[in-house]
């Protein structure tokens, strides 16, 4: 049925130039923001209206083919011109509200942009590309692909059989004993630490962490809802006492070459670590990011039952390739897997296949042979220009073949404001605080020289002398650091 609204009160100005059609569009309109035309109410037909309010029906026709192209009124056979109704304002809707608990603890990128005019960039652990094979390597995966037709399916759970197997060779170098069955192949050591997470912690459970340690395994631990028991890391490596009387779930680890401190944990400490782990009730996870090069055996071959060994290829390959794997009691190994099929199906074959034929014919070490001298004349460069340009302070690391150096700054200085300071003059440096547990700002610095050019190395120390020494005149500081 029409609406019965009295229309003889739609005025028209004759005199306008604007067309009657659009006077009675905006009648209508305004009819229906104030409620007296609600959704849904029929309207006059076009003889009708036209006739009640003495103009043409060619107007009328206008204004409903107007306001209908506007979405405002609909026509249906059998059933006339309805009004739709207004279309609701937008509201201020703020997708980030959303975030869930975790979600907010995940901090954006803390280490300040570094200029286009690059001098030295010693924040980076990761290889020099240069020095990998990628001709070789190329053509060893386009052979796979070629070849092979059944890596063009679905992983097996636990990924490729041969890539498993010259894992379990290499770790069988080092005393860590497992069978194929007991690895997992995983898109880089970041997402088995993330399966690791997931499958063994709630949130609030304790998980225990070096102090400072690596801040991937901070983001995961905040993200995770877990509480984090810092262990501080000394000269001889991280201290257990925090996990004496306490129950903890995780105690994740770096013997070899800590990230970010470059500290080799000693015998004693590995023994103790272990004997603390096992009365907290805890899972070990070993990070053996590095290659064991100490001749100490790691704590994955003291206690094949509690710890596991977490590994990856990007320090001997390149990043970008995403292989990892995880070591383990094959009862864990299957739960791993469960996890790791709820968001990623496999790391992909052909990838695997392709390392899997590197790692036979040795080619990954012969990479790392050839860098590890490049290495070595960039430690010593850089080891030279600290004592020249700061020698005030100490660090750790940096000893033969240690590509990192953890510097001490003076007591009460801003590690943050130094690597922002230092970031403005050309050169890249990590702060303490992307490594601190507690989210803290120690005077620290991680310096690597994986990556710098070896003739960057002087120029680049000597401005962040630079940057250190001004924020330490702009903060008033005068005692140096005893370590």
């Amino acid at each position: 049925m029409a609406s019965q609204l009295d229309w003889s009160s739609v005025c028209f100005d004759r005199a306008s130039r604007e067309p009657l059609a659009d006077q009675l569009a905006a009648a209508i309109e305004a009819r229906v923001a104030t409620g007296l035309l609600p959704e849904g109410a029929h309207l006059p037909t076009t003889r009708e209206l036209a006739a009640a309010l003495g103009i043409n029906r060619g107007a009328v026709q206008g204004a409903y083919s107007k306001l209908a192209r506007q979405g405002l009124l609909v026509s249906r056979v059998g059933s006339g011109t309805i009004v739709r109704g207004l279309a609701p304002e937008p509201s201020d809707f703020d997708p980030v509200a959303l975030l869930s608990r975790r979600a907010l603890q995940v901090a954006g990128e803390a280490t300040p942009p570094l200029p286009e005019g690059l001098v030295a960039d010693f924040s980076k652990l990761t290889p020099d590309e240069r020095f990998f094979p990628v001709e070789d390597f190329t053509r060893t995966l386009t052979e796979a692909w070629r070849r092979r037709k059944d890596l063009w399916q679905y992983a097996p759970p636990l990924g490729l059989s041969e890539l498993r197997e010259e894992i379990a060779r290499r770790l069988a170098d080092h005393g860590v004993l497992r069978s194929a069955d007991e690895i997992v192949v995983t898109s880089g050591a970041q997402q088995g630490l993330d399966l690791l997470f997931r499958t063994f912690t709630d949130p609030g459970d304790a998980v225990a962490t070096e102090s400072p340690t690596y801040s991937g395994a901070l983001a995961l631990a905040r993200f995770s809802g877990v509480e984090i028991v810092p262990l501080p890391v000394g000269p001889e490596g991280p201290d257990a006492s925090p996990l004496f009387g306490r129950r903890v779930k995780l105690v994740y680890l770096m013997p070899e070459r800590q990230n970010p401190t470059g500290i080799t944990t000693t015998e004693l400490r590995r023994t103790a670590l272990l004997e603390a782990a096992a009365a907290a009730g805890a899972l070990v996870i070993e990070d053996g990011y590095e290659e064991p090069e100490s001749g100490l055996a790691p704590l994955a071959a003291r206690d094949p039952v509690r710890a596991i060994w977490l590994g990856t290829l990007s320090k001997d390959l390149v990043p970008g390739f995403r292989i990892g794997w995880i070591a383990a009691p094959a009862a864990v190994i299957e739960r791993l897997a469960r996890v790791k099929r709820t968001s990623d199906f496999q790391t992909p074959l052909p990838l695997q296949a392709a390392v899997a034929e590197f790692l036979r014919a040795g080619s990954d070490r012969k990479a790392r042979a050839s860098r590890a001298l490049d290495v070595e004349a960039r430690r010593i460069a850089a080891a030279r220009a600290l004592r020249m340009h700061l020698p005030e302070l100490s660090w750790w690391g940096g000893e033969v073949g240690n590509a990192l150096f953890w510097l001490h700054l003076p007591r009460g200085a801003s590690g943050r404001r130094v690597a922002e300071a230092a970031a403005a003059r050309g050169v890249g440096v990590a702060p303490g605080a992307d490594f601190d547990p507690r989210g803290e700002d120690p005077p620290n610095l991680r310096l690597s020289v994986s990556r710098v050019d070896k003739r960057q190395v002087d120029s680049g120390i000597r401005l962040l002398a630079e940057a250190l020494r001004a924020v330490v005149s702009q903060s008033g500081i005068r005692a140096m650091p005893v370590v």
